[in-house]
């Protein structure tokens, strides 16, 4: 579906323009004129009245000419019945405002959202809305909204859900001076046009360099994953979602009749294609303007010159623990920053660099001179607090001679406090350099950045996914007849998950089956110790709770015991679970179906405490190497990649393959309705699946 006549229509009737100046009507036509737009504008009012200059049409054939873009601005069940006149006169592109559809969550909002997609699919015609406020194209001088203050022409695009945070962002970029907007739409409940839709248009659109994108749900994940992806290698897209809370989801669901997916989910779709999730409206608003601005960090490896030496290390520790670097600075440009202050003063010449409280404007020309020569340095942050002499004006006119000079090093000045340094934050707006007041929220934006930048460097194909699938494939008859057999049960004995996992490609610890005491003698002569007892029953997923799990068996003995205490719980017939007792670390491995997504695949820490400690990575199925090992180095599951007191590293390319094997099995079988392997024991090289459990999918999921 092209979206060209949207934004750039050749002719445009808004219907329902009135006499009265507050209607919704009479503003959008007010808009529309004042924005310059020079094309043919018509006007349809039932009376004919001449309204702001311009003799109005009693309704749309009466226009007689060709008409690219109609916009409704009519309550919600005259705008459905008006597409029928709009597809009389052979217009395909329409912009309905009305509120009163499925948002309300009444039988009557829903009929009428049902009809208009009836009515649209029968008749072809794209949509924008209901509930939304419209479209702006800068360039072409179109306001189709009823919102009046524009943002100068600049190279932000932004797609919004929701109507007053769109306003909110225009009237945001309306007040900067060096940013401003290529295009907005607002989309309302999207029952014709969504949001990847809008991605597909602005990736060739050729005034726009990034793209803002509010949601607060997305009706096609597969077909969202796969359009972000592909603008994502192109164009930033920054994206605020509504609905992290369960308050939120709930908020979010009665704004636009939204059904609000998992967030965790989400924020994982948006790192694997390469886009960035903001974590509110601000950081929305400044990684944009970073962006637009192209004050981009070309690596993670930043340089601090300060004149504040306590700020500087606070600024440091945000700084690493946004896992940036804080880059080091050569012996050779230390020498030389030192031969250049040693006649006025000691200055501290390794990463954050203090200049000192008496710091003038020369002094961080000084050091910039020395620092930019350094090959590795990402971006630079120029902190300056007010002090007594501090000369802030002609420091930040300093600083935009610098940035003419050396836009492939950002810089990023940071003048802190509110009354002395105002003027500066003026300067710099007015000279196109993005400027901070605070600290704390540079260096997370600046992650992000780069987050993004190493993701989209990454995104490809993933050649394993076949490879696991032939594998698995060679027991469907035998995986189809387990199931067959285990019909009607909630879930797979363990047993059978584990048999599964082997199927699969996935190692697991042998499993034997003692219904007696002479078992135990036989299973020992086979295994020998240490051992592992477990509950052998079908009615109990977390055998913890019952006390199910006893571990550390050396002798026989307390393996009797053991036997004896299960068989209690469990009742003789069914006997207990034994297994040779693993060391190393404890991970969960799992996969579970999103409504919006599909298959997800969750990595963790395992063992009795992983639902409480809850530390987990969740990828959308399939999902390449590099974005497993980009999502490992920012989580602390990182800490597991490195030996510690003679524990060996994990293999990370292995939990890679076995989590893929995982999303393969659970994507492979309808059957499956959730899985888990817990806990995936890890030492070094040897992963070993050594208790899963196989949810079964019931007649009614």
């Amino acid at each position: 579906m092209s979206l060209k006549r949207f934004f750039n229509p050749r002719s445009v009737a808004i219907v329902g323009v009135s006499e009265n100046p507050q209607k919704v009507g009479h503003l959008v036509a007010r808009n529309m004129i004042d924005q310059g737009y020079d094309k043919e504008l018509y006007f349809v009012n039932p009376s004919g009245a001449t309204i702001l200059g311009k003799q109005s049409f009693k309704d749309l054939k009466s226009i007689g000419k060709s008409i690219d873009l109609v916009v409704l601005a009519v309550p919600a069940p005259i705008a459905v019945s008006y597409l029928e006149r709009v597809n009389q006169v052979g217009c395909t592109n329409v912009v309905m405002f009305a509120a009163g559809f499925g948002e309300t969550h009444t039988p009557e909002g829903d009929i009428l959202e049902k009809e208009l997609l009836k009515k649209a699919k029968e008749y072809s015609i794209s949509v924008i809305g209901p509930n939304c406020i419209g479209c702006i194209n800068t360039g072409s001088g179109l306001n189709a909204t009823f919102f009046n203050t524009i943002p100068p022409i600049g190279n932000i695009s932004i797609i919004s859900q929701s109507g007053a945070l769109g306003s909110a962002m225009l009237d945001y970029l309306a007040a900067k001076t060096h940013i401003g907007l290529s295009h907005f739409v607002s989309l309302g409940n999207k029952s014709v046009i969504d949001e990847s839709d809008c991605l597909e248009y602005f990736l060739e659109d050729t005034a726009t360099d990034v793209i803002g994108l509010y949601l607060e749900d997305v009706r096609d994940g597969d077909r969202f994953s796969e359009i972000l992806a592909r603008v994502s290698q192109r164009k930033p897209v920054i994206v605020l979602k509504s609905g992290r809370t369960k308050e939120g989801s709930q908020a979010a669901m009665s704004h636009t009749g939204s059904m609000v997916g998992d967030d965790e989910i989400f924020s994982s779709v948006i790192c694997e294609a390469g886009g960035i999730r903001a974590d509110s409206f601000a950081e929305f608003q400044m990684l944009l303007k970073l962006y637009s601005l192209g004050a981009v960090p070309t690596n993670r490896n930043i340089l601090v010159l300060s004149n504040a030496g306590g700020m500087g290390v606070l600024l440091a520790d945000e700084i690493v623990n946004q896992k940036l670097h804080l880059v080091n600075v050569s012996e050779d440009t230390k020498i030389k920053l030192t031969r250049a202050f040693e006649d006025t003063k000691k200055i501290t010449v390794h990463n954050p660099i203090d200049l000192l409280g008496d710091a003038s404007a020369f002094d961080y020309k000084k050091a910039i001179d020395l620092t930019m020569k350094e090959k590795d340095i990402g971006g630079v942050i120029v902190l300056l607090t007010p002090q007594a002499n501090t000369e802030i004006i002609e420091t930040a006119q300093v600083l935009q001679k610098v940035y003419k000079l050396l836009k492939f090093k950002p810089l990023y000045p940071i003048f802190m406090g509110k009354k002395s340094v105002s003027a500066a934050h003026s300067y710099f707006e007015k000279e196109g350099i993005a400027s901070f007041r605070y600290f704390s929220e540079l260096p997370c934006a600046l992650a992000k950045m780069c987050d993004a930048r190493e993701i989209q460097s990454q995104i490809s194909a993933n050649g394993l996914t076949s490879e696991f699938s032939i594998q698995i494939a060679t027991h469907i008859f035998d995986v189809d007849s387990m199931f067959i057999e285990q019909e009607g049960k909630p879930f797979l004995n363990q047993y059978d998950s584990l048999k599964l996992l082997e199927w699969s490609g996935i190692a697991t610890a042998p499993i034997y089956h003692a219904t007696s005491r002479d078992d135990l003698r036989l299973i020992v002569e086979k295994v020998g110790f240490p051992l592992v007892a477990k509950l052998a029953s079908d009615k109990v997923t977390h055998k913890t709770e019952v006390k199910g799990v006893i571990t550390g068996i050396t002798v026989m003995e307390e393996l009797v015991t053991a036997y004896d205490m299960l068989v209690s719980v469990g009742g003789k017939a069914s006997g207990c679970y034994l297994q040779k007792e693993y060391s190393g670390h404890e991970l969960i491995v799992g996969a579970k179906k999103d409504l919006t997504f599909g298959t997800v695949v969750l990595v963790g820490i395992g063992g009795v405490y992983a639902e409480l400690i809850h530390e987990t990575m969740q990828f959308v199925y399939p999902f390449s190497y590099p974005q497993f090992l980009h999502a490992l180095s920012q989580s602390k599951l990182d800490i597991l990649t490195k030996e510690f007191r003679g524990t060996p590293s994990i293999n990370t390319r292995k939990l890679y393959e076995t989590a893929m094997r995982v999303g393969t099995l659970f994507d492979r079988f309808d059957q499956i309705a959730e899985i888990d392997i817990n806990p995936l024991i890890v030492s070094g090289d040897v992963l070993t699946a050594v208790d899963a459990r196989v949810i079964c999918k019931g007649k009614d999921m």
